[in-house]
């Protein structure tokens, strides 16, 4: 006779089981235990670190006293008063992400932008943006097929590898293929010399345009879906050509503030546009999009009438203004309830400056702090520690860190779709696709200081890139994290259940629109989980940068060809420096704006995955 739960339990509390339980127990507290002085731990170590940037033990009591009054006890208050309710506390997140999330995402921008110079960012912009364009328009308004998605994808790949991609990656090889065989081409007994600008654009131009009609071919299409090909061909050849023959002197004859304009302000008009659309008519969304384009507009006549450069201030509205505006908007239009969590952002500001102001007012003494205006806008001065700054090095690892993340993203979900919804099981395919998969799981336990050596080899030996520069280091670092990043998307694929994909099938979707639109916003919260942990890893990594010259003293880079200090080797570089106060303060706060960095990304892949969970239920 089987025992039921209420006698199991009463066995045990009779005893007869206790040496087990007290097992359990005992297991139960070494674990707590482990947990407790882990975090306890790392509770010490960011107080150490926080004490020595900060220097709070150098503030008066008047200044704690203010600190409480202005700061501490409205901010908790508030907090407290929409904890209790969910539509105020949802309204408060939102409030949160769209003022101090615009605000970091801003800075992020024009730091890397005024780096780099907005007309090569715009060019690269327009030219990827334009092959998905006329595709949607031709979906759109010719025919709606299975061939449409997969069109989008391809050609706006193609676009960016036969813009970006051909200027940094596909002459290097054509200029090493040169330098170890010559020239190829032959008529008769002549050897004709091709420059490699043509010789590009011919196989960069005829090769997608060979297979989207191999591939339409094979499909049997029909006869309006063969007006993919002369687009194909026309972006193929525009990439190429048309960036170094016309369309690059236009775009370097606009002003820098109309630059910004087109590669900031258009792009956040447009998508306000479209998330008005979802919800209201064309015309609400047209009206809303011209609002934003009115406003930069209105922001750029303004400050050129003071004698001001505008395109700080029209980065700083499109990223900023324009999202808390939307949000403010929505909640009074649409979402009236819970409109009083709006106000944390300025309640939190507002305690902020109003403290700030009251302080220098009453004279109290704050905390000696090394987080400083200097040490985030200035350079690097090694002899005076009140005169150090990481400007440079900040901004470099801005642009390594964000063009690793274009790069390893998407080859990495690509790869991970591909061995789990395309890959064959059987056959010299499935045994192909079985060893890359235990390659990359190997891979991902390679120590950094050998992804290093690899992209010596690759980047600075093979293609010659200049040493340190910010494309090898962001390609290295995506090879680092490339493995990473495809376990997790494997790992979230595949836990999506069949039962979600027959559904999708038996309704009479293709594979294409079941992965586009079921089985990617099931993964998606996953895969974004998988690489918030690999920007993390790679956002602090050393080794790498040392063996490929990353630079340690140096200007801001100017490019994805330009040498750029990198913040953890201005953190590594301090402490060997032979003053104390490098290896304390200066330190502990370059330590902290890591972590700020680190925190942010964070926190931007975290919003998005916390999007898609909540869309998902």
């Amino acid at each position: 006779m089987a025992t039921t739960p209420e006698t199991a339990e009463r066995i045990r509390r009779d005893g007869r089981f206790g040496l087990k339980d007290l097992k359990g127990k005992a297991f139960e507290g070494v674990l707590i235990a482990a947990t407790l002085v882990g975090i306890v731990a790392l509770f010490v170590l960011f107080g150490y670190m926080f004490v020595d940037a900060v220097g709070p033990l150098a503030a008066s009591a008047e200044w704690y006293l203010l600190f409480f009054a202005t700061l501490v006890a409205p901010t908790s208050a508030f907090a407290l008063y929409v904890r209790r309710r969910p539509a105020a506390r949802h309204m408060n997140a939102r409030a949160f992400a769209a003022v101090f999330g615009g605000l970091a995402i801003s800075l992020a921008a024009w730091v890397v932008f005024d780096a780099t110079g907005p007309h090569g960012l715009l060019l690269y912009a327009v030219l990827a943006s334009i092959s998905p364009l006329l595709i949607a328009g031709y979906g759109k308004r010719v025919e709606r097929s299975m061939f449409v998605g997969p069109a989008m994808v391809v050609t706006t790949l193609a676009a960016i590898l036969l813009t970006l991609g051909t200027e940094v990656l596909v002459f290097a090889l054509f200029d090493v293929i040169a330098r170890l065989v010559g020239w190829l081409p032959v008529v008769g007994s002549l050897q004709l010399p091709v420059a490699p600008a043509l010789l590009v654009t011919a196989i960069s131009t005829g090769g997608p345009t060979i297979a989207v009609l191999w591939y339409l071919r094979r499909r049997r299409a029909s006869t309006r879906t063969y007006l993919l090909v002369p687009v194909v061909a026309g972006i193929s050849g525009l990439g190429t050509a048309g960036l170094d023959f016309w369309l690059q002197p236009t775009v370097d004859l606009l002003p820098d503030w109309l630059a910004y304009l087109g590669l900031v302000g258009l792009p956040v008009a447009a998508f306000v546009a479209v998330a008005v659309a979802r919800r209201a008519n064309v015309r609400r969304s047209l009206l809303a999009g011209g609002a934003v384009v009115a406003g930069n507009l209105a922001v750029g006549g303004l400050a050129l009438a003071v004698s001001v450069d505008p395109s700080f201030w029209i980065v700083l509205f499109s990223g900023t203004v324009v999202p808390v505006g939307y949000v403010v908007g929505d909640a009074i239009i649409a979402k009236r309830e819970g409109t009083v969590g709006l106000l944390g952002p300025f309640v939190l500001l507002g305690g902020v400056l109003f403290g700030a102001f009251l302080e220098d007012v009453i004279g109290a003494t704050g905390p000696d702090s090394w987080l400083t205006p200097t040490l985030l806008l200035n350079s690097w001065n090694g002899l005076d520690p009140a005169r150090a700054g990481a400007y440079p090095s900040i901004v470099g690892s801005i642009m390594i860190v964000s063009v690793m993340a274009l790069l390893s993203f998407p080859v990495g979900v690509g790869a991970a779709i591909y061995l789990e919804e395309y890959a064959p099981d059987t056959g010299m395919a499935g045994r192909f696709a079985n060893f890359v998969e235990i390659n990359i799981a190997n891979l991902a336990g390679v120590p950094s200081v050998v992804y290093g050596l690899l992209g010596l080899a690759l980047f600075n030996n093979a293609l010659d890139f200049p040493p340190g520069i910010v494309l090898s280091a962001s390609a290295t670092l995506g090879l680092l994290i490339l493995p990473i990043v495809i376990v997790s998307a494997q790992e979230a694929i595949r836990a999506v259940p069949d039962s979600l994909r027959q559904g999708s099938y038996g309704m009479g979707a293709s594979r294409w629109q079941t992965l586009r639109n079921v089985v990617l916003p099931e993964a998606i919260p996953g895969i974004l989980t998988g690489t918030i942990l690999a920007l993390g890893r790679a956002i602090g990594e050393t080794a790498p940068l040392i063996v490929i010259s990353v630079p340690v003293f140096g200007g801001s880079p100017g490019g994805l060809f330009s040498s750029g200090a990198a913040l953890p080797l201005r953190i590594y570089t301090s402490s060997a420096n032979a003053i104390p106060a490098y290896r304390k303060g200066v330190l502990a706060a370059l330590a902290i704006v890591l972590l700020a960095l680190m925190l942010t990304m964070n926190a931007v892949a975290i919003l998005l995955r916390n999007r898609y969970r909540t869309a998902d239920t």
